[in-house]
């Protein structure tokens, strides 16, 4: 009886040499259907791939790891719906874990992903280092989403330093100079320490003295920028403007502040970063820095399985963007400059 072969299965599956090809390999995305057909070929035939294992090819999974630090963000939310479509059309399935913020539980996270047998990981915000990282992965293709690149690793990511600098300017351009930061603390929020860096970079630019009494931890999380600005407001500090290193921290600012009778943008104005869906529908609607988050999860797939094919990844630059909404506006100024606190 004759062995079947690829074309065998190209045939019987009525798809092309190269799609079987591809599928074999894992060299590129291949449609569910197609992958359904070929499968089912494969099945019929009893076709065994030269480079297969004899048993459990057809039955075993395809995984690409991804570690993420928590589900409770807009940004992890919207980089997910970029990676869905993609995902869905390939012949990989995404394992996903959290790591709350905690090295410990990342180490433990990767280390479960290794042993269930991923071919890829792609790390989206990390608190270990990427030679951390590696000691535990070996050769295993990993790529990086967010944070700052250290070299090791393949990495996507906008300029937060200039996107910090970006929202900052916006405000100084409104006449603001009392500008409180909320930025992000938790250990792997490298991104917001790029944020405050482009925060004084403005200030500096502008002549700006920085006051540390105006930069808090807003934690990325509404209610800890809501605990923070309470505070601030307590202690009577003065300012006419905030920006925050998150969406979330935004908002949970911009509640505060309505909830201690001050009106946004009249008195205080409020500049976020992500361009959440939130920031497009809140009353008032949000000034934000938008990140192409969607187009960041498609790419980090797309790209990961370029690597698992061990070819050379090819990243496109990210563009960011200011979008002024109604919770900016010009400082008031009633004879010196007031502030609402």
């Amino acid at each position: 009886m004759k062995t079947p072969t690829a074309k065998d299965v190209s045939d019987v599956a009525n798809v092309s040499m190269s799609t079987v090809s591809r599928y074999l390999n894992r060299t590129a995305p291949v449609a569910k259907k197609k992958i359904i057909a070929i499968e089912q070929a494969i099945s019929d035939l009893g076709f065994i791939p030269l480079n297969a294992k004899p048993q459990g090819i057809r039955t075993k999974e395809k995984l690409i790891g991804l570690m993420i630090p928590t589900f409770d963000s807009s940004f992890i939310s919207s980089t997910l719906d970029g990676m869905d479509p993609e995902i869905q059309n390939s012949v990989y399935r995404l394992v996903i874990e959290t790591s709350h913020w905690d090295k410990t539980s990342e180490i433990n996270v990767i280390q479960r992903m290794v042993k269930q047998g991923i071919e890829g990981l792609i790390v989206l915000v990390n608190s270990l280092s990427e030679a951390e990282i590696k000691a535990i992965v070996g050769e295993l293709p990993v790529l990086v989403v967010a944070g700052v690149s250290e070299g090791i690793y393949s990495h996507i990511s906008i300029d937060n330093i200039a996107g910090g600098r970006l929202a900052t300017e916006h405000l100084i351009g409104l006449g603001h100079r009392n500008i409180v930061h909320l930025y992000s603390s938790e250990l792997g929020n490298k991104d917001s320490l790029q944020r405050s860096q482009g925060y004084r970079e403005s200030l500096e630019r502008a002549g700006i003295n920085y006051n540390e009494k105006l930069s808090l931890d807003g934690g990325y999380r509404a209610t800890c920028a809501s605990r923070a600005m309470q505070s601030l407001i307590e202690q009577g500090i003065e300012f006419t403007a905030v920006f925050a290193a998150n969406d979330l921290s935004a908002l949970g600012a911009i509640k505060t502040l309505l909830q201690n009778g001050i009106k946004v943008p009249d008195q205080v104005s409020v500049v976020g970063f992500d361009d959440s869906p939130a920031a497009s529908v809140f009353l008032p609607k949000l000034t934000t820095i938008k990140q192409p988050l969607q187009k960041m999860g498609s790419i980090a797939i797309q790209q990961m399985v370029v690597m698992i094919a061990g070819k050379t990844v090819s990243l496109p630059s990210l563009e960011l963007e200011l979008i002024v909404r109604g919770s900016t506006d010009k400082v008031v100024f009633i004879g010196e400059q007031s502030s609402p606190c």
